[in-house]
């Protein structure tokens, strides 16, 4: 199967079936009454009956079609696919064909035993449809997988190729193969991302495509320092430390995509078993414990029924066996509250509240059984209620471990810890004394209150405890930072002395940083939250000292241009992840806080002071929230490769000077502003708002203006022939697309989802302007070495060569003057 050949194959095949509203026909023709009268059923009814068995089987027809194209793409999975097309196919026609006898009755209406009146034909049939359409998906399924492996391998190909070069030009054919590989995977991945149902995968999927893309630009500048300087073991270091994490984050995307197999492997051959439960494993935390541990309490409460004397019909009491006492766990929290008037506090409910509630008393009992749970009153329970909580203790011996923990929260989370086990142990003395009479649970009932209530105040002074180091948080990033910005000066003065001290402070902010990270995961409370605080912590610890090596590379040699830039994309990588923890621990921090802090009535109905419909103000320019990050990820990163190709491209003319040469300035200046345009994408940058963007794009067009005009002067220069028949067929394409970007940039919007959409137009008019640029460039420079041509001095040839590019009609990028007007209707 040709690459990608099926991947916009696949999401269609679900929505042939789906997108058309089949499973809502299929239910209507289920559930057709056989109670309603045969005159009920009118002739209208009936006809519109077979146009739904008619839609269904023309549905299922093109979705089985769209199935047979894949499998003829798949040899592997031929058979199969068939074999599911088919039973698909037959299972439609069933439907029609029922459907099609109810609507052409003679009488009007369904006989008695007609196919719709005991349903049992059409349950038959929609049966099979939902089984051979699930079959077809799980198989189209194989074939996604199959090619996302297929795109990761290739990349895995190509970083192989480019760590093996032996000079630069071999690195930039390399490194242009390796961009579009990494395109290709970033969309297969990026719809796999969004496919994935379970969060935790789906956030370990876009952690290892965010290393993939950041680390892209590393990968570049390391590996032409390396190649410049190969007897340095400190670029060295740099390149093989990004093309490690690239590979392992390789790994994990083939890991998340094979659904945790290995994950699996490792439990299967586990001394443990099956039997392990899930908050004993890597994910644990110190809430995913307490939580656990307030689960195990509430399952284990204890509720007493007692049979009742059987009687007759007519109330006679026929035998009254003796009273049978009963251990059942109570309902929840709120059905308790009903039923016996009682309540508990509302600390001990806040914590587990979402849990207990939501969840059915039906499903809580199945959820005790799977534990092996029967009452605080079994010995078995009792164990495992002590095995949760020496599993809590473990996890807060993180928080007082940590040097930067205060001494009054560490004394408060010992003394919580020694608090909630005394509770505990009072919680069993009480059951093991009321086991001879387990009528009497009112005390077990106030010891269990007073366990959650330990494990609620626990879980406070844990989120107090890394709050207070958010809170420094701020002036260990801004001291790294002011560090890091010190550091290339230190370097190019080869000031080894001042370096090392440098070095040494730089650690301990970094140490700092990463104990912040890990206690981070301890408390987040959603999957994402957690991911996203692990691999911070991964990242941190990994390309924060390779700042340090990159600047000792460039101390060893001060004048290499390229050493400096790629301690300045080291530079970048710092700033990007340190960005990074101060976003999480906010959205971590207020989550937690929320989620422990007891509950606040609202009233909705008053209104907020300034916040009248009459006073509303017209939108300003805002930043993209992270959904609107996330649309646009794929254009941005479309955008960041064509950057680093033509970075590639003009690096690899050394002997072009910049301050000669017009073409390498200009496009080098839309490399940069494209580049800060990707940046507005991930919400880093200069750019802060939407307005900002959109002025980027007009100088953007401006400048694009400026270098056809500059390489339309070069190309007098080239002789008749294919290079010069090629440059040109390029360049004319140039206008048309700064035409495009100036009127997209310059449309008016209101709103916010206009605002998204214009935001989106913009950036993929400059991923296309920005690929044309590139391709005029590279024949420039192709066309410069093949007829030895001179790139200096065309701007000052431009203005006399612009009005024969006007009668010529070949410079119809109209004023470059009005892409500066200002888009004031652009929110």
């Amino acid at each position: 199967m040709a690459s990608g050949g099926s991947v916009p194959i696949i999401p269609n095949i679900e929505h042939n079936c789906v997108g058309d509203g089949v499973p809502a026909q299929v239910s209507t023709l289920v559930q057709h009454r056989s109670e309603r009268s045969p005159s009920v059923s009118s002739e209208r009814t009936l006809r519109a009956i077979g146009r739904v068995g008619q839609a269904v089987n023309l549905a299922v027809e093109r979705f089985v079609t769209v199935g047979e194209t894949i499998a003829d793409d798949n040899p592997e999975i031929k058979q199969d696919m068939y074999e599911a097309c088919k039973e698909a196919r037959a299972a439609g026609c069933s439907i029609e064909r029922l459907c099609e006898i109810t609507a052409t009755d003679p009488l009007g209406y369904p006989p008695p035993d007609g196919p719709l009146s005991d349903r049992s034909a059409m349950i038959r049939a929609a049966r099979a449809l939902l089984s051979s359409v699930t079959r077809v998906l799980l198989l189209a399924d194989i074939v996604v997988v199959k090619q996302l492996l297929l795109a990761k391998d290739r990349v895995a190909r190509s970083l192989c190729r480019m760590e093996s070069v032996a000079n630069f030009t071999e690195f930039v054919r390399a490194f242009s193969v390796f961009g579009a590989e990494m395109v290709e995977l970033a969309h297969v991945t990026g719809d796999r991302q969004a496919d994935l149902k379970e969060e935790r995968r789906r956030a370990q999927m876009a952690a290892a495509r965010q290393v993939l893309e950041r680390s892209t630009m590393m990968l570049l500048t390391s590996s032409k320092t390396c190649l410049r300087h190969p007897e340095c073991p400190d670029s060295r270091e740099n390149r093989d430390t990004v093309f490690c994490q690239m590979r392992r984050a390789m790994d994990l995307i083939h890991y998340v995509v094979k659904d945790g197999v290995l994950e699996t492997v490792a439990e299967r051959l586990s001394p443990r078993g099956g039997g392990q439960v899930d908050w004993d494993s890597e994910r644990a935390t110190a809430f995913t414990s307490l939580r656990h541990f307030s689960r195990l309490v509430e399952l284990s409460r204890p509720q007493v029924t007692e049979t009742t004397p059987k009687v007759i019909g007519g109330g006679d009491v026929i035998e009254e066996a003796p009273a049978q006492r009963e251990l059942t766990r109570s309902s929840s929290v709120r059905d308790r509250r009903i039923e016996g008037g009682g309540g508990r506090s509302s600390r001990a409910k806040n914590y587990a509240s979402l849990e207990r509630e939501l969840v059915p008393p039906a499903s809580r009992s199945a959820e005790a059984a799977m534990l092996g749970l029967s009452s605080v009153l079994v010995p078995e329970t009792r164990d495992q209620l002590l095995a949760s909580l020496d599993k809590v203790v473990e996890k807060t011996q993180d928080f007082t471990d940590s040097a930067y923990t205060t001494h009054e929260h560490r004394e408060n989370i010992l003394l919580l810890c020694d608090r909630a086990k005394l509770e505990l142990n009072q919680l069993l003395r009480i059951a093991i004394n009321t086991e001879p009479f387990a009528t009497n649970t009112t005390d077990i009932d106030s010891a269990i209150e007073s366990v959650q209530n330990a494990g609620q105040d626990l879980s406070q002074q844990l989120v107090l405890a890394v709050s207070d180091q958010v809170t420094e948080l701020g002036h260990v990033i801004k001291a790294g930072i002011d560090i890091v910005n010190s550091l290339r000066n230190i370097a190019l003065n080869q000031e080894l002395d001042r370096l090392q001290e440098c070095a040494d402070r730089f650690h301990d902010y970094i140490d700092h940083i990463l104990e912040v990270c890990k206690l981070l995961r301890h408390i987040a409370l959603s999957e994402t939250l957690q991911v996203q605080a692990k691999f911070m912590e991964i990242n941190l610890k990994i390309y924060a000292p390779q700042v340090i090596t990159a600047a000792r590379a460039l101390s060893a040699h001060p004048t290499s241009k390229i050493a400096k830039e790629n301690l300045e994309v080291f530079v970048d990588m710092w700033q990007w992840l340190a960005s990074d923890v101060s976003t999480v621990s906010k959205e971590i921090i207020e989550m937690a806080q929320a989620q422990t802090k007891p509950d606040k009535t609202e009233y909705l109905s008053l209104p907020r002071p300034g916040k009248h419909g009459t006073t509303s103000k017209p939108l300003k320019p805002t930043r993209l929230d992270q959904e609107e990050q996330e649309k646009i990820a794929k254009a941005g990163l479309e955008m960041k490769m064509l950057t680093n190709e033509m970075d590639a491209e003009t690096d690899k003319w050394n002997g072009a000077s910049d301050e000669n040469n017009d073409i390498v300035k200009r496009a080098k200046n839309m490399s940069s502003m494209a580049f800060s345009m990707y940046q507005f994408t991930k919400g880093e940058g200069t750019l802060r708002t939407t307005q900002d963007l959109f002025t980027q794009a007009e100088y953007f067009a401006e400048e694009a203006n400026r270098l056809y005009k500059v390489v339309r002067q070069f190309s007098y220069q080239v002789p008749a022939g294919q290079p010069k028949k090629e440059l040109l067929e390029n360049l004319d394409k140039v206008p048309t697309y700064v035409q495009t970007l100036q009127f997209t940039v310059k449309d008016p919007t209101v709103g916010k989802a206009a605002t998204f959409v214009k935001v989106d137009h913009v950036i993929q008019e400059t991923k296309n302007l920005m690929n044309v640029i590139n391709k005029v460039v590279t024949t420039c420079f192709d066309c410069a070495n093949k007829y030895k041509l001179d790139f200096s001095g065309l701007s000052g040839r431009v203005a006399a060569g612009s009005s024969r590019d006007d009668e010529g009609g070949s410079g119809g990028t109209g004023d470059s003057k009005g892409a500066t007007t200002s888009t004031e209707g652009g929110m």
